[in-house]
């Protein structure tokens, strides 16, 4: 009896997990284009076959017990390929953003703060995602608390891009402009440059020919 009992509370830990890791696995989901790639689907058969074993006929304790080792692995599996990809859709989102929008008026946002915000937040996720892999193999708990800030953080980041888009996201005459203003700034500078060793040298010439006057 006392065996059958830790078996369902196995089970029961198991299913728990399970649930709480849908909440992520459906915003991967959304985030892939509704659709989930080859090994995410494969570990949630798994682990959906290994669990539904546990409903066979006269099942005794042992096999149930075998069945849910072999779906916690799954389950483990199914939550580090799932951030994984989340990582890689961040990453990728991110990259892309900032190839197509990034310019130096983002350092002026909300008057600097967004900068240092999102260059923090940025730091800190690959922090945690490289954490998560280093105690992949010998510590699943960092790993998964790991992975789980990184995740968040990333949350925090894709809010702040959107919070701030119209300041972030210039639109072509806007971007037009600043070219123009760049450029006038290099002419306006050249022109300077150009202008004061002539206006030294002919300086020069003036206090030369006054010399001459007095001599």
């Amino acid at each position: 009896m006392e065996e059958k009992t830790a078996v369902h509370q196995m089970y029961e830990d198991l299913v728990k997990s399970y649930l709480e890791i849908k909440p992520v696995l459906f915003d991967l989901y959304i985030k892939n284009d509704n659709k989930y790639i080859d090994a995410i689907l494969n570990e949630i058969r798994a682990l959906s076959d290994h669990l539904a074993r546990c409903y066979a006929d006269n099942v005794s304790c042992d096999t149930m017990r075998k069945e849910l080792n072999k779906a916690e692995g799954h389950l483990k599996r199914l939550i580090y390929d799932c951030f994984k990809q989340l990582n890689i859709i961040f990453f990728d989102y991110v990259n892309k953003y900032e190839s197509k929008h990034f310019g130096k008026h983002w350092l002026r946002v909300d008057g600097g703060k967004f900068w240092s915000a999102y260059t923090s937040l940025r730091y800190e996720v690959v922090q945690n995602v490289e954490n998560a892999k280093k105690y992949e193999s010998f510590n699943a708990d960092m790993a998964f608390d790991n992975y789980q800030n990184a995740y968040v953080l990333q949350g925090e980041v894709y809010d702040l891009l959107e919070t701030h888009k119209h300041e972030l996201q210039l639109s072509m005459l806007q971007v037009l402009l600043m070219k123009i203003n760049s450029l006038w700034g290099w002419i306006l500078t050249t022109i300077i440059l150009t202008a004061i060793p002539a206006i030294i040298w002919e300086w020069e010439k003036i206090w030369v020919w006054i010399a001459g006057i007095f001599e």
